[in-house]
């Protein structure tokens, strides 16, 4: 019995003592012959995720929950020629200006910028995630990095002068650390030869329930914002209204569908449960934007940012007959983002904060995705 108790307590010993680590393997190649990698990082608890060099994606996010197992959070396929083919929105960086300018087009420093529009409404062009060839694209070079704390990749690619209709050529770079006490922190930086726009995000769609999915608005969220965008019909800015009284009231944890029935034009206009909130107090300093809570796997995750501003979508658009995911078809409703940005628009709407990138400048942002477990 005695010797049964030390052998146990040298395995809890190992078990505690895990070593942070970050490999790397071949994730195939793409239909123009490239070669994609796959790195896996992986921390002293065991946590871990998987990125890929094809779109600067994340593929896999493993945390614990209340029963102490690992699962996945991340929704979404596992296989490149799913992304390739596929949806391209599934975990990429997304830019060179994330989400929408609307007509397609910018005037900055008093010249027009006509940039690729990929989406159209009532015959009104508008581009949507860099265009047709955005980020999600493209392969980036990828670098391991291992510190105290922490270990991750970055990623780097050169954005051509005119690559989409931008101006400059934006040299571009993505790390995504995973730290010791799970936090998944995405730090983006970027300079340019000529004045250009930026706005950079990533497109991971969350459910805290696991590789079991399911439906995604019965998570618990809370925002820390007192004010919310109302679109127009090219699912741009209009005007910014308090949230009191609005089904985007979410300054105290509620179901995500807990006023999904409620007359509002915003649900109008996106034909279900999206929306972008205006971070309260926002000064370009690291804060709390939101909080997501599952209760039955007890999974939730912080949402800090120094982006102005908190965008979610809840996968209306998904479709199991479509989708096909890691665990099975992707179900309507089965993932959601949280999407931190600079408003979309930002080059057409001065009350907005600058998205403007002059040479000599740099641009930075951060988000963290802190998980807990309760």
């Amino acid at each position: 019995m005695k010797k049964f108790f030390i052998i146990i307590a040298a395995i809890a010993a190992v078990t505690s003592c895990k070593r942070a680590d970050v490999s790397v393997e071949s994730f195939g190649s793409l239909s123009t012959g490239e070669e994609v990698s796959l790195y896996t990082v992986v921390n002293r608890n065991g946590a871990s995720m998987t990125l890929t060099d094809y779109g600067c994606r994340v593929v896999k996010i493993c945390m614990p929950g209340k029963d102490g197992l690992m699962d996945d959070v991340i929704v979404g396929p596992g296989e490149l020629a799913l992304f390739e083919n596929g949806d391209r929105f599934f975990g990429p960086v997304i830019g060179r200006y994330g989400n929408r300018i609307d007509h397609a087009s910018f005037i900055l420093d008093g010249v027009r910028y006509d940039v690729d529009a990929n989406e159209s409404f009532d015959g009104d062009p508008v581009q949507c995630h860099g265009g047709r060839q955005g980020f999600d694209r493209f392969l980036w070079e990828g670098e391991i990095l291992k510190e105290e704390g922490r270990s991750g990749v970055r990623f780097t690619r050169l954005s051509p002068d005119g690559e989409q209709g931008f101006p400059g050529n934006l040299q571009a770079e993505v790390t995504y650390w995973l730290t010791d006490d799970n936090a998944v922190r995405i730090e983006y930086r970027a300079v340019t030869d000529k004045p250009t726009v930026v706005n950079l995000s990533n497109h991971s769609y969350f459910n805290l329930k696991g590789s079991r999915g399911g439906y995604v608005m019965e998570h618990l969220l809370q925002v820390e914002a007192d004010t919310c965008v109302l679109n127009n019909r090219h699912f741009c800015p209009d005007r910014l209204l308090p949230v009191d009284g609005t089904p985007f009231d979410f300054r105290e944890p509620h179901r995500v569908d807990y006023r999904i029935d409620q007359p509002d034009p915003q649900l109008t206009i996106m034909r279900g449960m999206s929306a972008c909130w205006a971070i309260r107090d926002w000064d370009g300093s690291l804060r709390k934007a939101a909080t997501l809570y599952d209760e039955t796997s007890g999974r939730g995750v912080e949402t800090w940012t120094t982006e102005p501003a908190l965008l979610t979508f809840t996968g209306r658009t998904l479709d199991a007959d479509i989708h096909k995911g890691k665990y099975g078809p992707i179900q309507k409703f089965s993932g959601m983002l949280l999407e931190t940005i600079h408003f979309p628009d930002s080059p057409n709407q001065d009350r907005f904060p600058s998205t403007v990138l002059r040479p000599g400048e740099t641009y930075t942002s951060v988000t963290e995705y802190r998980f807990f477990v309760k």
